[in-house]
C-alpha cells in the first residue's frame, strides 16, 4: 500500500484558520512566533489579530490605532503601560487625604492618562432634620455628585511614534518616565515602574503599598531612603514588572534668568501647596560651575520631591455579588471634611482579619446580648431583653420592641458577616488607609431592629462600631454605632456619640468616564 503524505505545517491552514490560531497567543508569543519566517511574521502582525488585543488592553473600543499605522505599533508604543487601562482603578498613598484615580486610554489622544475622582454636596438649612426616634439627633442629607477632574491629568503617558519593532524587547523597565501634565512651567512629573514585593516581606505594620488592610494581588514599599533609585525597586525585565503598583515622582524647579528672589518665594509657596509638601527650597549640587549649564543649574532653586506609590484594587473586592451586595467603591458624608470614598468589603469568615483593638465591646454586644444604654432608648433591642422600667418613654419602646421582636421572628436571615468600612481617601482625623466603620455581624446576631420609622422603615438597623480620633489621627478609638442597611445602594450610620447621622451611597464606576471625556481634552 502506498503511503499518504500529510502536510501539517501551519503554514498550510487556511488563512482564516491561521488568524483564529495566532489569536490565541499572548503579544510576547506572537512576537517570537513571528520570527520563525516571513510568512508567520505577515500574518502575525494582522491588524485583526491586534485590535482585539489592543481593545482587550484599552477596556474599551479603539477603532483606529491612531496616532501609529497599526495596532501591532499601538500596543508595542505603550508597552508595559496597559495595565493601567485594565485594573481602571488606583488609589495613592498621601496621608492624609489620598486620592483615587481612573485610568483609561484616549484614542483621540493615543494616549493612558489617569484622572482625579472628585466628589461634592451642596449644603442647605433642608438638608438637615431631626431624627424621629430621637429629636436631639440630627439627619444630614446627602446626594453627592462625582465625576472625573478633567483639568489636569495625574498620568499622562503618550504613544511612542519613534518605536520600532524591537522595542518592546530592549526597554530599559528601571528608567523613570517623563509626564508633561503640568500646566505651570517649572513642574515637573515622571512615571516608574514597580516591582512586587515578596509575601516574605510583607508583614502587618510593614511599610507596603497598598497596606496590609487593603486587599491586595501584589504589594510595593512605599518608604524609601533613596527615594526608590536603588534596583530592588525597580523591575530589571518585564517578569518583575508589578502590575498592581506604580510611583509618580513630582518636583519644582525654575531659572532665574527673568524673576527676583521674591518672585521665586511666591511661585514656591504656591508650587509647595500644589504637591502637597512644605518643605525649604534647596539649591542643585553641582560641582562643575565652570560651565555656564552648571552655573544656571547652581541658580535654579528646587523643591524637595514628592513620590506618591499608587495601587490597583482586586475586583472581587469592589464588585457586587448575591452574596456580598454591599461590597463596592462608596461616596460617604464627613461633615466638615466633606465627601471621601471607602472601600466596603464583606469578607468571608476565613478572610476576615481580627477586629481591632479597641473593639472589644462589640463581641460581647453582638454575641454575649449586651446591649449599651444608647440601644436601649434608640434602638428596639431583640427579644431576648426585657425593660424594667415603666416611665411612658419606656414603656412606648418596650411596645415597640415587641412589634420589632414579632418581626425579628419572621425575618429572614440575608447576608450575614463582617461588613467594613476601610477609607480610599481620608481626613486629617481619620486617614486613607484606616477603617471608618466595622460591623461585626450584619446578620440577625447583630441586629437591633427593623428602622419603622421616617426615612427608614424597613431597614435592618445593626451594631457597627465607628472610628474617630482627635486631630493627626491621636487618641483613635472605637465608639459604638449603628449602621442602618437602607438598600444595597445607600446605606446611614448613626455616630451615637455625636448624635448624628450621615450617609453613604455606592459610586456607579461606570458614570466615571462618559464618552464626552475625549471631546473634554481634545
Amino acid at each position: 500500500m502506498a503511503s499518504i503524505t500529510r502536510e501539517t505545517s501551519l503554514l498550510s491552514l487556511p488563512t482564516e484558520l491561521l488568524q483564529a490560531i495566532l489569536s490565541l497567543l499572548e503579544p510576547f508569543d506572537l512576537a517570537a512566533c513571528a520570527k520563525t519566517c516571513r510568512e508567520l511574521a505577515s500574518s502575525s502582525y494582522d491588524d485583526i489579530i491586534w485590535g482585539p488585543i489592543v481593545n482587550a488592553c484599552a477596556g474599551e473600543r479603539v477603532i483606529a490605532p491612531a496616532p501609529l499605522q497599526s495596532f501591532r505599533s499601538l500596543y508595542v508604543s505603550l508597552f508595559p503601560y496597559w495595565f493601567l487601562t485594565q485594573h481602571r482603578i488606583w488609589f495613592a498613598d498621601t496621608a492624609p487625604s489620598g486620592k483615587l484615580l481612573v485610568a483609561r486610554y484616549i484614542p483621540t489622544m493615543g494616549c493612558i492618562t489617569a484622572y482625579q475622582v472628585v466628589a461634592v454636596t451642596a449644603r442647605s438649612s433642608s438638608d438637615f432634620s431631626f431624627w424621629e426616634k430621637d429629636r436631639e439627633v440630627i439627619i444630614q442629607n446627602f446626594h453627592p455628585t462625582y465625576n472625573v477632574d478633567t483639568n489636569q491629568p495625574v498620568l499622562k503617558l503618550d504613544a511612542d511614534t519613534s518605536v520600532d519593532q524591537a522595542t518592546a524587547q530592549t526597554l530599559r523597565y528601571d528608567r523613570e518616565v517623563p509626564m508633561e501634565i503640568a500646566t505651570n512651567s517649572g513642574l515637573h512629573s515622571s512615571f516608574m515602574l514597580c516591582r512586587a514585593l515578596l509575601d516574605g516581606a510583607i508583614y502587618e505594620g510593614a511599610a507596603v503599598w497598598p497596606s496590609t488592610i487593603f486587599p491586595a494581588t501584589s504589594r510595593a514599599r512605599n518608604t524609601s531612603h533613596d527615594g526608590f533609585r536603588s534596583v530592588g525597586h525597580r523591575p530589571s525585565n518585564r517578569h518583575e514588572i508589578s502590575s498592581n503598583n506604580f510611583r509618580i515622582r513630582k518636583w519644582a524647579e525654575y531659572g532665574t534668568s527673568s524673576s527676583s528672589s521674591s518672585s521665586f518665594s511666591g511661585t514656591g509657596s504656591r508650587i509647595s501647596a500644589a504637591l502637597g509638601i512644605g518643605l525649604p527650597w534647596f539649591m542643585n549640587d553641582n560641582s562643575s560651575s565652570n560651565s555656564s549649564t552648571s552655573r544656571d543649574a547652581m541658580l535654579r532653586p528646587r523643591i524637595p520631591e514628592h513620590i506618591a506609590s499608587y495601587s490597583s484594587l482586586p475586583v472581587e473586592s469592589y464588585t457586587a455579588s448575591a452574596e456580598k451586595p454591599w461590597q463596592g467603591i462608596w461616596c460617604g458624608d464627613y461633615n466638615g471634611h466633606g465627601c471621601e470614598f471607602l472601600l466596603i468589603t464583606q469578607p468571608s469568615q476565613e478572610d476576615a482579619k481580627p477586629l481591632p483593638a479597641g473593639m472589644d465591646f462589640m463581641m460581647s454586644q453582638v454575641y454575649g446580648g449586651e446591649h449599651t444604654e444608647e440601644e436601649r432608648t434608640n434602638g428596639t433591642p431583640p427579644p431576648d431583653i426585657t425593660n424594667t422600667t415603666t416611665t411612658d418613654d419606656e414603656t412606648e419602646v418596650e411596645n415597640a420592641a415587641s412589634s420589632s421582636s414579632r418581626r425579628v421572628q419572621n425575618l429572614d436571615q440575608g447576608p450575614t458577616g463582617r461588613l467594613e468600612a476601610i477609607k480610599l481617601t481620608g481626613d486629617t482625623n481619620i486617614p486613607l488607609g484606616k477603617y471608618s466603620f466595622i460591623a461585626p455581624d450584619i446578620g440577625n446576631e447583630g441586629l437591633i431592629r427593623v428602622a419603622d420609622e421616617h426615612p427608614f422603615q424597613g431597614s435592618r438597623v445593626v451594631r457597627s462600631a465607628g472610628h474617630i480620633a482627635e486631630r493627626g489621627f491621636s487618641d483613635d478609638r472605637y465608639t459604638p454605632s449603628q449602621l442602618i442597611l437602607i438598600s444595597h445602594n445607600r446605606l446611614a450610620q448613626y455616630w451615637q456619640s455625636f448624635r448624628h447621622i450621615s450617609y453613604y451611597e455606592r459610586v456607579n464606576l461606570d458614570s466615571l468616564l462618559p464618552l464626552s471625556l475625549d471631546e473634554a481634552n481634545s
